[in-house]
């Protein structure tokens, strides 16, 4: 479909165009993103803030409202000094177990390769390979991010192998026979790693890491929110208390998925002991301004977790569920695909961003509505196979309906074919026929009458005449001097382009000035 659906889009437009099933829907994304980030207005809104400190308490509580003014702000704040303390309507205690991240498919280590070191989804690939080459890693190209009970029978050994002291017990989150497809998760060989380049040192590490991660204990915390209200507003303070860090001891920094979360719930050493009822005194309260934000533009990093979770998006739920299992592309294929998008010219690396090229948005513009340009189609293609791959579909009627769409998506894209522009050219006065009939072209001035064979060609003597020469021959019977004509015989001259009384043309030439 892509190579038909290309010539169609290169013939209508008369340039150089490439449309595919994964390709058209991941620039759209792209776009799309792009147009709402850029045409996304801000809107500022206020929030107010009341500290609470005391010797064994330090709370930091926000309003849960939103206030549009701050005029309105400025009164509520005004309201909660005046009353100088909030009391505790709620408190909320309990104990989590987080169980460790999953191993990685190859999708999953391009994501997180890309926000740790900026590598870009080729480049992870090509290393991820070249360890695989060299036997201290698995098969990289997999979309599955569990191992089998089999290989979970190898991990203690792999474990000692790559230094890691083993767990009481090991964890069995990343082991799931169904969820293992062709290959399982990538994990380390327990082959010694040795003459490695310092990004494949990078990325073997991050692999082993991993590793050492999913097959220990689930940390635990216990997470506490406290709603606190005044005579009019409620607020609210969360925070987090690390009982075991279990397989986050493994990393002694913090990784970069929960980093964004402490800002709202901060992690602290000890949680407060707080009863409902109970009145705390204000010891500080302040208006915070803060903006509306847009989504934000795709990194390589959320562009592979889009396309992977493309059926998101999607409506129609035999297609969404067909998308939540596998997206768009597969995990061998994501990262060429969005390297194809940059070599030719459709979106580019803007920092850490991947925003679309002018080329790009215009071929956006052109497809947007159609569904080669829609992840759905996607969607129902693998519905489609997965019929027939359970027997209930023909593959002949599959095949049919993709060629009738292949037929669909030509027409529609050369009947986009823009419309040749008529230019309109002026007429004069024929000095044959007498009518306002002649009419300038780009190759020949003529006279429109068909009863009239009045014309003049355009090029004369190597030399092309000016819509003026034909004007000034045509109303004044004679051009200025044209220099530079050449004869028969390959010589130059100047001369005047006369009209003659039977409608014909002569050259008159330059007079030449004699000498004394």
């Amino acid at each position: 479909m892509g190579i038909n659906a290309s010539r169609a889009l290169s013939i209508a437009y008369r340039g150089g165009y490439s449309l595919g099933r994964v390709q058209t829907p991941t620039l759209a994304m792209v776009c799309h993103r792009y147009m709402e980030h850029r045409d996304f207005t801000s809107v500022p809104y206020w929030k107010l803030t009341a500290m609470i400190e005391d010797e064994d308490l330090s709370i930091k509580a926000v309003s849960l409202q939103n206030f549009d003014n701050e005029a309105a702000a400025q009164t509520a704040l005004t309201s909660l000094r005046s009353i100088g303390s909030l009391t505790v309507t709620e408190v909320t205690r309990k104990v989590t177990h987080t169980a460790p991240p999953l191993l990685y498919d190859l999708t999953a280590l391009q994501k997180e390769a890309n926000v740790r070191h900026g590598f870009s989804a080729d480049k992870t690939l090509t290393l991820a390979q070249s360890l695989y080459e060299k036997k201290f890693t698995t098969y990289p190209r997999t979309g599955s991010r569990y191992i089998s009970e089999d290989v979970f029978e190898e991990v203690p050994d792999l474990l000692r192998k790559i230094g890691t002291p083993l767990p009481q017990e090991l964890n069995r989150h990343s082991v799931d026979d169904s969820k293992v497809t062709d290959h399982h998760a990538i994990i380390p060989t327990g082959e010694t790693a040795s003459a490695l380049s310092v990004d494949e040192t990078t990325l073997y590490q991050m692999i082993v890491t991993r590793f050492a991660e999913a097959f220990s204990a689930n940390s635990e915390e216990e997470r506490m929110q406290v709603v606190l209200k005044d005579e009019t507003n409620s607020y609210v303070w969360k925070a987090c208390r690390q009982v075991s860090l279990g397989w986050k001891s493994v990393q002694s920094a913090t990784p970069q998925e929960h980093k964004e979360s402490e800002e709202d719930e901060p992690l602290v050493s000890s949680l407060p002991n707080l009863t409902e009822g109970q009145t705390l005194a204000i010891q500080q309260a302040d208006i915070i301004e803060q903006k509306s934000k847009p989504k934000p533009l795709y990194t390589e990093a959320t562009l592979l977790s889009a396309m992977e979770h493309a059926g998101k998006e999607v409506e129609d739920v035999a297609s969404k569920k067909a998308l939540a299992e596998c997206g768009i592309g597969t995990p061998a294929t994501r990262a060429n695909i969005i390297e194809t998008l940059i070599l030719r010219d459709y979106i580019r690396r803007e920092k850490k961003s991947i925003v679309p090229t002018e080329k790009g948005l215009a071929v956006y513009e052109i497809v947007k509505d159609k569904r080669i340009a829609n992840a759905e189609m996607t969607g129902a293609w693998e519905v489609a196979l997965a019929a027939i791959e359970a027997g209930s579909m023909d593959a002949g009627k599959f095949a049919q309906g993709i060629n009738s769409y292949v037929s669909t998506i030509c027409e529609e894209l050369l009947s986009l074919a823009p419309a040749p522009r008529q230019q309109r050219y002026p007429t004069y006065h024929c000095p044959k026929c007498g009518r306002e009939s002649v009419g300038i072209y780009a190759k020949v001035a003529r006279c429109k009458n068909d009863d009239c064979d009045f014309h003049i060609f355009r090029e004369v003597c190597g030399t092309y005449l000016s819509e003026e020469n034909i004007r000034d021959l045509i109303t004044k019977g004679r051009t200025p001097i044209l220099k530079g004509l050449t004869s028969k015989a390959g010589k130059k001259f100047n001369a005047r382009l006369v009209l003659q009384e039977d409608s014909s043309t002569k050259f008159e030439f330059e007079q030449k000035s004699k000498k004394r």
